[in-house]
């Protein structure tokens, strides 16, 4: 036992942990960096968005690999700063090196969550929505036949297929009320 401990102080005395935590958290970094940019980095390590939201699912979260490399990055490159630079004593150091390591794990988990927030539905929606909105004609709706309107809807503008039973044909420009849904991208209107 008393080795192990000798062991592991005569690694903290020579730095070859810090270098090892500081190289290895570095390495994971880029090899990230490189992944992200290559397109490649669309999942998120043990997310745990399904449904499941135990206790031990929420300290998984800590477990991401964005914070394990930010964790070893930043203590060892803490722990040789102090040690080299600063000359500071080795419990001194370690525990400067462990609490920068666990802030650096902190804020790579917010900053991820905070991401997480940003994500928009865009320009994707739902057409039973429409329902109930008013919209002008974009396209002419001949009698029996396919137009198209145009529509705002979560802030954005949609171009939509309509059609109406309106025994008229409806030009463009005419305002409308989308009374129902015919199929998946098709709506109903009348005129106002």
């Amino acid at each position: 036992m008393f080795y192990y401990i000798n062991y592991f102080n005569e690694l903290i005395r020579s730095g070859s942990l810090f270098w090892f935590c500081a190289l290895a958290g570095s390495g994971m970094f880029l090899i990230q960096f490189l992944i992200n940019i290559f397109g490649m980095g669309d999942h998120d390590d043990f997310d745990t968005s399904e449904g499941h939201d135990s206790a031990d699912m929420r300290k998984l979260k800590w477990l991401s690999m964005q914070s394990i490399t930010g964790f070893l990055m930043m203590f060892g490159w803490t722990a040789i700063t102090c040690q080299e630079q600063f000359m500071l004593q080795n419990k001194t150091t370690m525990g400067i090196a462990f609490a920068a390591g666990l802030f650096a794990a902190f804020i790579i988990r917010s900053l991820l969550k905070l991401a997480k927030r940003l994500g928009s539905t865009g320009s994707i929606y739902k057409i039973e929505e429409a329902i109930g909105q008013e919209a002008y004609v974009y396209q002419r709706i001949p009698k029996g036949g396919v137009g198209k309107i145009s529509m705002t809807l979560q802030h954005f503008t949609h171009e939509i297929d309509a059609i109406s039973n309106h025994p008229e044909e409806l030009p463009s420009f005419t305002r409308v009320k989308i009374i129902e849904k015919s199929d998946d991208n098709t709506v109903v209107v009348k005129p106002l």
